[in-house]
């Protein structure tokens, strides 16, 4: 018999493989060996765990892990009047989707991969390294729709509104931000931003950069009804995370739906 004891590390949600290895030389007549594995599903996924992890080790935690020391504290950081707009993006409408690429203050890895530029889309994504996509029909993630790598913040067809972007020194961060945009379909408002933390100041154990999403007005009100077969414009919002190949990632929600894991 074996007996296996988990760290207080492991938590619902996770798996772990296990790597068996048995032999025996006590008698050369009656000697063995073999070699197995297993793989452990931990515990049972509450509202109360992270969304994750995905095969690269990402996790998506909300306000509600309060049991975790990765819970985020909302705290909305306004940078419309102290920010750069980013004037070239210019989206008014129907088929007048826009992006422009910047560079970040510091060097920022996702999934493995280091980047020095963004790729910023009105519709409410980033994209890691220059992309000449300006997808708005979001999809599910990790998937074939849109760009990748992607950090889908609140990836719908959206319009109006201005986007700003800024780097705090004293904070080590760099925010992008979505001011009073409008769902296509709805004319919604949202308001929302993303922050990436520099990696030298903030330490992770594969060396990725951490994200944080803040959203001040959120109306997920896109449903896609369209007349005459496939939506044209998606299903509600987007919100996850996708690598450079799009075949790895996490998904907060898509069409509506979400992860146990994930608070409506």
């Amino acid at each position: 018999t074996a007996e296996v004891e988990l760290s207080d590390a492991a938590f619902p949600g996770e798996y772990i493989d296990i790597f068996i290895n048995c032999e025996s030389d006590m008698n050369p007549d009656l000697s063995y060996s073999f070699d197995s594995s297993i793989t452990l599903d931990i515990g049972t996924v509450t509202v109360n765990d992270p969304v994750g992890p995905d095969q690269h080790g990402y996790y998506i935690y909300d306000f509600g892990d309060s049991e975790y020391s990765l819970q985020p504290t909302y705290e909305w950081i306004e940078i419309s009047d102290i920010g750069q707009e980013l004037s070239s993006i210019n989206d008014n409408g129907n088929n007048q989707d826009d992006k422009q690429v910047v560079d970040l203050p510091f060097p920022f890895t996702f999934y493995g991969e280091t980047y020095n530029e963004i790729t910023v889309c009105s519709n409410g994504w980033i994209a890691f390294g220059d992309s000449d996509m300006e997808s708005f029909r979001n999809d599910y993630l990790p998937g074939p729709g849109g760009p990748s790598p992607m950090l889908a913040v609140f990836w719908d067809d959206l319009e109006n509104g201005d986007i700003y972007a800024y780097y705090d020194e004293s904070l080590h961060v760099y925010i992008i931000e979505w001011d009073d945009v409008e769902t296509y379909e709805d004319g919604s408002d949202q308001t929302f931003q993303a922050i990436l933390f520099d990696p030298l100041y903030y330490i992770t154990p594969t060396g990725d950069g951490e994200m944080l999403l803040q959203y001040q007005e959120f109306n997920n009100t896109s449903n896609g009804n369209y007349s005459g077969g496939t939506p044209q414009h998606g299903r509600y919002c987007t919100v996850g995370i996708e690598d450079h190949w799009g075949a790895t990632g996490l998904e907060y929600t898509f069409n509506n739906d979400y992860p146990v894991a994930a608070r409506t």
